[in-house]
């Protein structure tokens, strides 16, 4: 692929799972307080987003650089396990998270694109967790709040296109990412949680630091990790889940899942999950979610009891493609299909409109459609291109600069093989370049 653009931000995978911990554990230290409120738990999750969903909740992060200890804690599994309700338990829920790029502030969230956007589903009935990420660069249909087609005139975007085009957390950016991951997967999401980015290193530098034994070089802004079992502080975790250099979204992915695995590992040898509390408090001011302490309260049991084998993790599959001059990941929809069923049980026809096969037949029949106009396109571009590098010191600044201009505008049209631009830069600079020749005596071939 041609002139691919570098990307910002990162799928920072780590961070969303750190955060799912939170809400897993965070309801421990709440759990007696409410427990007459969770008897009956089933009212609390529904299969879609709730009537009159609560706003989302606001706590001030706690002090910068504060490091927490273990602390002694009475047996949470004994009073937790008294407590639960066995029908509760044994439903099933799941929760959208999106990661919005790490400089953001909240009140300027609605202009941002997700960079992290992974499907949590939470099986109480054996304190089985299933992650499944879903790469930022997707190109599938886009739907809105009602589950219709966002643009039926030009349905597909990438996926994580789809907050910002519901207007971001002010309006239905939420209600958009969780119609346009139902559609692609068939599954109902009743819950989301948001962040900024951050969070990771609050996270990591308020448990103390993770032990990790990094596997790649990385650079970046003057700081340097090397290969070999290291104690990383916050920063230092940030920097190898954001390192791009030789490396793959899918590659960072799988490097951010082992991450997380390390981090929960030793939240759970180090009797950390009793401070998720005062850790959580460190990033909940960058957090915003519908779901209630409450329900978070419920959700604790899962921390406590489930074993590192229990968290399970997918990756939407695909192919990279250039689409209009962009880099693109389309999916195999057979592939979630099968994901859908080892997961949560359940067979899916999914619209094969978004499988890689259908979009690759209808790139080519786009470029078949508007061949000849490439190739008038290509002729122009290249004639435009022959004055400017020939003829450069005869011809005046100001037509060499209308000339370059739109030159640059048809090089684009072309790579993106966009027939409204071709349609309009195409004759513009063949004009130009005929003006040109005939102002300054030039003949080109």
């Amino acid at each position: 692929m041609e002139h691919k653009r570098k990307k910002k931000g990162s799928s920072k995978l780590l961070i969303v799972m750190v955060i799912v911990l939170a809400l897993l554990a965070v309801a421990a230290i709440f759990a007696l307080k409410f427990y007459t409120d969770i008897n009956n738990p089933e009212n609390l999750f529904e299969s879609t987003l709730p009537e009159g969903t609560p706003a989302p909740v606001e706590f001030t992060p706690a002090p910068d650089g504060e490091k927490l200890q273990p602390s002694p804690t009475p047996d949470q599994e004994s009073l937790l396990s008294g407590q639960a309700d066995a029908d509760f338990m044994s439903n099933r829920t799941n929760i959208l998270l999106l990661g919005i790029d790490e400089s953001t502030e909240r009140e300027n969230w609605g202009a941002f694109r997700t960079d992290t956007m992974i499907l949590v589903s939470i099986d109480f009935s054996n304190n089985d967790v299933c992650m499944v990420s879903i790469p930022r660069d997707s190109y599938v249909k886009i739907y809105n709040a009602n589950g219709n087609v966002a643009n039926p005139s030009n349905p597909y975007s990438k996926i994580n296109n789809a907050f910002s085009e519901g207007g971001g957390a002010q309006k239905k950016g939420f209600e958009y990412s969780i119609a346009t991951v139902e559609k692609l997967m068939g599954i109902k999401i009743g819950y989301y949680c948001g962040f900024n980015m951050n969070v990771v290193k609050d996270v990591v530098n308020a448990m103390g630091g993770v032990d990790y034994e990094v596997d790649i070089e990385v650079k970046m802004n003057g700081r340097e990790l090397h290969p070999g079992m290291q104690h990383l502080d916050g920063q230092g975790v940030l920097d190898y889940c954001r390192q791009r250099k030789g490396s793959s979204d899918i590659a960072r992915i799988d490097r951010q899942q082992r991450m997380l695995t390390a981090i929960l590992k030793q939240l759970k040898d180090t009797d950390q999950i009793a401070n998720i509390p005062s850790i959580y408090s460190a990033v909940e001011a960058n957090i915003m979610t519908n779901l209630s302490i409450k329900q978070i309260s419920s959700l604790a049991l899962v921390a406590l009891r489930m074993d590192m084998s229990q968290l399970s993790r997918y990756t939407l599959e695909g192919k990279a493609m250039d689409i209009q001059g962009r880099d693109c990941y389309c999916l195999y929809v057979s592939r979630i299909e099968k994901i859908v069923k080892e997961v949560w049980g359940q067979s899916v026809n999914l619209d094969s409109e978004n499988d890689v096969s259908f979009i690759e037949e209808q790139v080519e029949a786009n470029r078949a459609l508007i061949a000849d106009e490439l190739n008038r396109a290509n002729a122009a571009y290249s004639k435009a291109y022959s004055i400017m590098n020939n003829c450069r010191e005869i011809i005046d600044s100001g037509s060499y600069d209308t000339l370059k201009s739109a030159a640059d505008e048809l090089l684009d049209a072309i790579q993106k093989e966009s027939k409204e631009n071709l349609d309009v830069y195409t004759p513009y600079v063949e004009q130009l370049c005929d003006s040109i020749c005939s102002q300054y005596g030039i003949s080109i071939y």
